[in-house]
């Protein structure tokens, strides 16, 4: 994945300048972050036990402000634990979700393993309210964290009862 990323850098540099505003150095930045994350990861799944630590599906919430990088980190730590995805960008930026996906599938990642999803926060609420769903990488707001942490625990609760 990481040599795919690295393969196509222009066209995310274009992606992130076009959805997220980012400058050409933030654009570098955000591909060498995403990057990083896949070698990263790529190591540590060797020591990742996923029988026992997987949770199932996941969900994966990121930011606008960085597109590409924290995206593709939730992902990856997601699927190297023996996870499938459901992967959520931010409203503002789902074209560079929808390359980096597609990457992820070019590199063999399975087609029902990870699935992408856009749309405003109506999808994110209705994600991680569903009682399916294994768990939930966030990043953004504390004001959205304690919703989704108040939906995750209600679900807990009548997952119990």
């Amino acid at each position: 994945m990481s040599d795919l990323y690295e393969r196509d850098a222009y066209e995310f540099f274009a992606l992130a300048a076009r959805e997220a505003g980012k400058i050409v150095a933030d654009c570098v930045a955000e591909v060498r972050g995403a990057v990083d994350f896949l070698r990263f990861y790529a190591v540590e799944s060797a020591k990742a036990e996923r029988v026992s630590h997987a949770r199932g599906v996941i969900v994966c919430i990121s930011p606008w402000n960085f597109p590409l990088a924290i995206f593709t980190g939730q992902v990856a730590a997601a699927l190297v634990t023996g996870n499938a995805v459901v992967a959520k960008p931010a409203e503002q930026t789902p074209l560079i979700a929808q390359k980096a996906v597609a990457l992820m599938l070019e590199a063999g990642v399975p087609s029902d393993v990870i699935q992408l999803v856009v749309g405003d926060g109506a999808i994110g609420v209705a994600l991680t309210s569903n009682p399916m769903i294994g768990g939930v990488c966030f990043t953004g707001s504390t004001e959205v964290a304690k919703l989704i942490d108040g939906n995750w625990l209600k679900q807990l609760h009548l997952m119990r009862c």
